[in-house]
């Protein structure tokens, strides 16, 4: 059998194909990216620190002038405010620049206190409230803070080319300060004639920190700036300065110096100047080397990219050389795995190679074809084929196990349903029997009560018609009204669907209408209703609530419109809360006398009435006038909505 690469195991391939370049690259970067790295970072920390630096430098140059002057202002030096308020704007703008918001990294310097008392400071020099000595020592403290950041900035990690160079830097810059204080110091002492003990001891220690600063920044040095040091800080004016310096540190006084303190003004500032000078050239040719090492770490980061995309390259042309292979097969196992998730079982991969790529695919169509003859049976069980046969591959085959045992459990659960359903048939039909007797039942006892209800009021009427004393024809009329109440429920109980509730604006409908018959007023009295819709009762409502009825309104249609041709009488049942409604039944009438509405037992009609109120656990007004009557009544019944 003949060996084909695309036929390695796919680890042999990718460790074939990644090996080399991996090694070439390893091999490559891992030389060059040492000294790369270095000079980048010195390349970035110029870029970020050489301005930060100089801004620092600046603001210490600004403020050792704007002590000078501020200390011949109140000493009586040629410094007028104009003057200092040109210094003063200077060092404002120097301030200024260390708080520019686009600088990369900003100085934490400015965000403490050192400068806090600035304006004060200024203001009481500008009227003279302060002595020339605790300026000095104010400023002196804000001077000292910057040069101390300074030093901390100057102690971060160096290209060795460039840390000699900044260490000098910064020694310049305090031997700079140290001349600074000195001259400050004999400034004051022009004023007062001699040094205090402090004072004298202060300007010894600032003395030996210039010489000692010096001597170290002469030693480091490059030579271009060492040079500019010597051509610009040498020559009479600067020696005769040092003499004098080295007077008042022996004696201790400035009478002797022989020199005019305007002279001594003059010769200080332009020695200070010249150190600045010193400082600005050492200063841009550490910016200048760095630029150069920039320079060469870009030329040797591009030599690192090239290299890197060669490898890259080789890598691509073997890594698409090895895809080009599996891809195919990668694709296809992908959509045939996008169409099982979406239930399709149709699919089939193609197998190219006999690598581990062609075994998943050939396993791939081995799943789907066992799922597509798992889901052949259970679609002829779904249809109730339940004598399919099941294609179980073994043991270890969960899913045509799973779906052996559910199609023995369904079709065990068919018998078993069909049992019951024919169990429940049969009950059901006996239960519908016998409901329907019971119904016939209960409609024919309510159809009997009702017959037998009228029989009794149709004795009622005929014995009445035997009685010549009208009060008993009336007594045997209202009996005869009470017992057709009760009939007229039966008689809907019967008649209507439920067996157990009576629709009440019907029965009321009804009710009404036979009573305007029986007392003969069809033409005269009106009648309206406003009735819940749906509203129904049982029975242990309805009798008590119909007799009611009765009564209320037999009582409007006799007594309330006696010498009147017409009347109209209004009746409400709504529901208020819970099982509580309200009854409110009312005429147009003459009124009705309130003596005779008192439960004292002289008329069965009144006494009835509180009755059935009681009845219905209920609470009775009455409210009479000679614009008709109302009765109102709060009671409790159980409803049944329709």
């Amino acid at each position: 059998m003949q060996l084909r690469f695309a036929d390695l195991p796919v680890r042999v391939k990718f460790m074939i194909t990644l090996g080399i370049p991996v090694l070439g690259m390893v091999l490559l970067i891992g030389k060059q990216v040492d000294g790369s790295l270095k000079r980048r970072r010195v390349m970035d920390y110029i870029n970020t620190q050489a301005d930060l630096i100089g801004g620092y430098a600046n603001v210490a140059h600004e403020l050792q002038k704007e002590t000078a002057l501020s200390v011949g202002y109140l000493t009586g030096r040629p410094v007028n405010a104009i003057k200092l308020n040109v210094q003063r704007t200077r060092t404002d703008a120097a301030l200024a620049t260390l708080h520019d918001p686009l600088r990369p990294l900003r100085p934490s310097i400015t965000e403490r206190l050192p400068f806090d008392g600035l304006e004060l400071l200024r203001t009481r020099v500008k009227d003279r409230t302060i002595s020339a000595e605790e300026t000095a020592q104010r400023f002196r403290t804000m001077s000292r803070a910057v040069m101390d950041e300074l030093g901390r900035r100057g102690k971060l990690a160096l290209d060795p080319e460039t840390k000699d160079r900044m260490y000098a830097h910064l020694r310049l810059l305090r031997a700079k300060e140290s001349l600074s204080e000195v001259r400050d110091l004999i400034s004051i002492g022009f004023s007062d004639e001699a040094l205090s003990r402090n004072e004298l001891g202060e300007l010894a220690g600032q003395v030996s920190q210039y010489e000692t600063n010096m001597l170290l920044f002469e030693q480091d040095a490059p030579p271009e700036v060492l040079a500019l040091h010597r051509q610009l800080f040498q020559g009479t004016d600067v020696n005769f300065m040092r003499s004098l310096i080295g007077t008042v540190k022996e004696h201790g006084v400035v009478s002797q110096l022989g020199i005019a303190p305007k002279e001594w003004w003059d010769l200080s500032m332009q020695a200070m100047d010249k150190l600045k000078q010193v400082e600005d050239r050492s200063l841009a040719l550490i910016v200048q080397g760095t630029a150069e090492n920039s320079r060469n770490a870009q030329v040797r980061l591009l030599i690192v990219l090239g290299a890197l995309i060669g490898v890259v390259g080789a890598v691509v042309v073997m890594g698409f050389m090895i895809l080009r292979g599996i891809r195919s097969t990668v694709t296809e196992v992908g959509q045939a795995a996008r169409a099982l998730a979406a239930g399709d079982v149709s699919a089939e991969v193609p197998v190219t190679t006999n690598d581990e790529i062609g075994q998943m695919a050939r396993s791939f169509n081995e799943l789907i074809l066992n799922i597509r003859s798992l889901a052949s049976s259970a679609e002829s069980i779904g249809r109730g084929d339940y004598d399919t046969p099941v294609n179980v591959r073994g043991p270890q085959d969960v899913l045509g196990l799973a779906l052996a045992r559910m199609k023995e459990n369904l079709k065990a659960a068919r018998l078993r349903d069909d049992e019951q359903t024919a169990a429940l048939q049969s009950e059901k039909l006996k239960l519908e029997q016998a409901n329907e007797r019971i119904q016939m039942l209960i409609k024919e006892m309510h159809h009997r009560v009702k017959n037998n209800l009228q029989v009794i009021a149709s004795l009622l009427r005929l014995q009445a018609a035997t009685f010549t004393d009208d009060r008993l024809q009336q007594a045997f009329e209202q009996s005869q009204n009470r017992v057709n109440a009760m009939a007229l429920i039966h008689e809907k109980l019967y008649k209507g669907d439920e067996l157990a509730t009576v629709d009440v604006g019907q029965y009321i409908e009804d009710l009404f209408t036979d009573l305007v018959r029986l007392n003969d007023v069809s033409d005269t009295i009106g009648y309206e209703s406003e009735i819940d819709p749906g509203l129904a009762f049982d029975l242990t409502t309805m009798v008590p609530l119909g007799l009611l009825l009765n009564e209320l309104i037999t009582n409007s249609l006799k007594h309330a419109f006696k010498g009147r041709s017409e009347g109209l009488v209004r009746l409400s049942i709504h529901r208020v809360e819970g099982d509580a409604y309200d009854l409110r039944l009312g005429d147009n009438g003459v009124g009705f006398p309130m003596e005779k509405l008192q439960p004292d037992g002289t008329t069965l009609g009144t006494t009835l009435i509180e009755s059935l109120v009681d009845q219905l656990n209920g609470r009775m007004t009455v409210d009479s006038s000679s614009e008709g009557t109302v009765y109102h009544i709060r009671f409790r019944g159980r409803a049944a909505h329709a």
